[in-house]
């Protein structure tokens, strides 16, 4: 830290003292521009502002104005073209959160209390009509609160389904078959096959010729397995494609392989896929997932257990659009 002694004078005949001026830092300059960086970067790293105050000697409320304030973590932001919505808890099973991400951006929009349809749209009504005219693509997983605000909104032909949750319904049927399978085994056989479980998802051109063997007999041993795995594999390839309609046509014949398979789990996944068939075809499109707002989740975690809850939910709200948006 860089100290700098200013003397004070003062006048006989009123009460006004003034400073002494510095030529180097200028007038009325109470800090320089590395201080200021530095004691926002230490407490975005996580150190709390208490001791970043008593270290610098400055207030907890100057660090923390400081912090939030390049990245525009007090001011509200403005829709975009491709946002994100998801949800994180602010008490795992009781409270929870919504966290609007602007996808093009990079950034998230806001983050505000709760996670159902009424909340919702509450807030998505509360912003200008010309910034509503402006969305285009709303990115979100299976969650119907979500889907029916977004509907009753900005209508149903914007809603985009990530590919992450939909090959991870196939993924929990195919999980689903290989523990039955596993109970027909003895427990080393079953470890065995638990450690295959990650190359069963893997195409050919990725494995090595020993783990090619390994699947070839197991798939042997279990001609059920075949058609499941398959089919999942077929799900993972469909979102390579690039045009939309033999994209749509593609889709249609998978669910209705599915739908006559002997498997429940798969024919589970046949209707999932049915219901929400329109706004999964919309992603050969679009190509927008919610990767980043699942990795804001993940940082949002890392900045609750660091406050360990952060109880006021304008800080709360504050720091998470600071840490996460960017600068």
């Amino acid at each position: 830290m860089l100290w700098l002694h200013m003397r004070r004078f003062q006048c006989a005949d009123c009460r006004h003292r003034p400073w002494e001026t510095s030529e180097t830092f200028g007038a009325q300059v109470q800090w320089t521009e590395r201080l200021y960086t530095r004691v926002r970067e230490e407490c975005l790293q996580g150190c709390p502002c208490r001791a970043l105050a008593r270290r610098y000697g400055l207030s907890k409320r100057t660090v923390f104005r400081w912090t939030v304030e390049r990245s525009r973590g007090g001011r509200l932001r403005k829709l975009g073209r491709a946002i994100d919505i998801d949800e994180y808890a602010r008490r795992k099973g009781h409270r929870y959160n919504t966290v609007i991400v602007d996808v093009d951006k990079g950034q998230p929009i806001a983050t505000f209390k709760g996670r159902g349809a009424d909340e919702v749209m509450a807030w998505f009504t509360s912003r200008p009509q010309d910034e509503r005219d402006r969305v285009e693509v709303v990115v979100l997983d299976m969650s119907k609160p979500f889907f029916a605000a977004v509907k009753a909104v900005f209508g149903d032909k914007v809603h985009v389904i990530d590919r992450f949750h939909v090959v991870q319904q196939a993924v929990s049927a195919l999980d689903a078959v290989l523990r039955s399978g596993q109970k027909q085994l003895d427990q080393a056989e079953a470890k065995e096959l638990k450690k295959l479980r990650k190359r069963w998802l893997k195409s050919a051109d990725q494995l090595h010729v020993d783990e090619l063997i390994a699947r070839y007999e197991w798939r042997w041993r279990f001609p059920k397995w075949c058609e499941m795995i398959d089919w999942v594999q077929d799900l993972r390839r469909w979102f390579d494609r690039k045009y939309d309609k033999p994209a749509r046509e593609a889709l249609f014949k998978l669910i209705e392989r599915a739908s006559q398979s002997a498997q429940e789990s798969l024919q589970r996944v046949a209707g999932t896929l049915s219901r929400w068939f329109e706004p999964i075809v919309r992603y050969i499109r679009h190509r927008y997932t919610n990767g980043m707002t699942e990795g804001f989740n993940n940082k949002i975690k890392l900045i609750q257990r660091m406050a360990y809850g952060l109880r006021n939910e304008h800080n709360r709200r504050k720091r998470i659009l600071a840490c996460c948006g960017k600068t």
